[in-house]
């Protein structure tokens, strides 16, 4: 079956439904329609995009997202009829045609993209079978598939910013990331994400914030967070995963929802007491930056490589040499976002 039919049939089983709720988002100008007959699905993808709602209008969205899960649909959906995806939800047979496909076989969801009919498909079998990270980045694929076309790229990276100045925050997982972004939070600085960031390229690069929730393991938690333990989101599951925090409710003077991009931050973790900024080239944040992003999201890798090249030649980078005196952590943030 040709990826393009598999589209087709999937799409008539969501258009068909007699009724579904309808949400309108509004990222970077463009308008983007959630469509489901599903309200548990619903509760389940809709906060951490809830910032992005904006009233119903009749123009024409940018991106149109159908979901829902099997029970809400009049026939079966079957699993994509091409062996071969690898653990990256990744098949290269589909990677030059209209319709983009990721499907992990060991998981009951599936996500679809056409790029003629802006539109996209998320099914999963049923709401026990989303995984539980899948709601704190709702949608991150399709987003990920509709920016093939945009001056735009979604990063794993985190945003901090003051009044002025957006700083994008990035690095593999364990480079003290997220905790970085997190403690800047704390501190008082205004914050777009910690996990994935959307990017405009515009004539200066401007980050968006594009979702709302934060993610932090239990034992980083109970050390560093304690004080945020009562605004849990999945408080009886949180030791398993991670723990879910909703950053607007929590922090709701200190959300941005987007700024002008300054400086590229490469936290590095060590045993040093105080913490310290230094120049970095542009291919080492490049290096920050691409791998992680590639690997979460494997489709499109040369337009999006080109796309971060890109940024990283724009936007000057740094190494933070971080310390673990804390008071010299804020301070050494605090004087290079106001000097960059």
């Amino acid at each position: 079956m040709e990826a393009d039919k598999y589209f087709d049939d999937a799409l008539q089983l969501f258009t068909s439904l007699p009724s579904f709720k309808t949400d309108v988002l509004l990222l970077a100008g463009r308008l983007v329609h959630l469509n489901t007959p599903s309200e548990a699905l619903r509760n389940l993808f809709l906060p951490a995009l809830s910032h992005l709602v904006v009233d119903k209008n009749n123009k024409q969205p940018g991106l149109t997202i159908w979901y829902a899960e099997g029970k809400n649909l009049a026939g079966k959906l079957n699993a994509p009829p091409w062996a071969e995806f690898n653990a990256q939800g990744y098949n290269a047979s589909n990677e030059n045609g209209d319709v983009r496909v990721f499907f992990q076989p060991w998981q009951k969801q599936v996500f679809l993209y056409s790029k003629s009919k802006q539109t996209a498909i998320y099914w999963v079998d049923t709401v026990s079978d989303v995984p539980w990270w899948e709601v704190t980045f709702s949608f991150r694929i399709i987003f990920h598939f509709w920016s093939y076309n945009l001056p735009a790229q979604l990063v794993h990276a985190g945003a901090i910013a003051n009044e002025t100045t957006g700083v994008l925050i990035t690095g593999p997982s364990g480079s003290g990331k997220s905790t970085s972004c997190l403690n800047l939070l704390k501190a008082g600085y205004k914050y777009l994400g910690d996990d994935y960031v959307w990017i405009e390229f515009d004539e200066t690069p401007v980050v968006h914030a594009l979702y709302q929730t934060a993610k932090i393991e239990a034992d980083n938690l109970r050390g560093k967070f304690y004080d945020w333990m009562p605004f849990i989101k999945n408080s009886q599951t949180y030791n398993d995963e991670k723990a879910i925090f909703d950053i607007k409710e929590l922090f709701p003077q200190q959300w941005l929802p987007c700024i002008t991009l300054k400086a590229i931050v490469l936290p590095a973790i060590g045993k040093r007491q105080y913490s310290s900024f230094h120049n970095a080239p542009p291919s080492k944040a490049l290096l920050c930056m691409a791998p992680t992003t590639l690997h979460h999201l494997p489709h499109n890798r040369d337009i999006s490589y080109k796309k971060l090249s890109y940024l990283s030649s724009r936007i000057p980078a740094y190494t933070w040499m971080l310390g673990y005196d804390v008071q010299n952590f804020q301070s050494s943030f605090h004087n290079f976002i106001n000097n960059v």
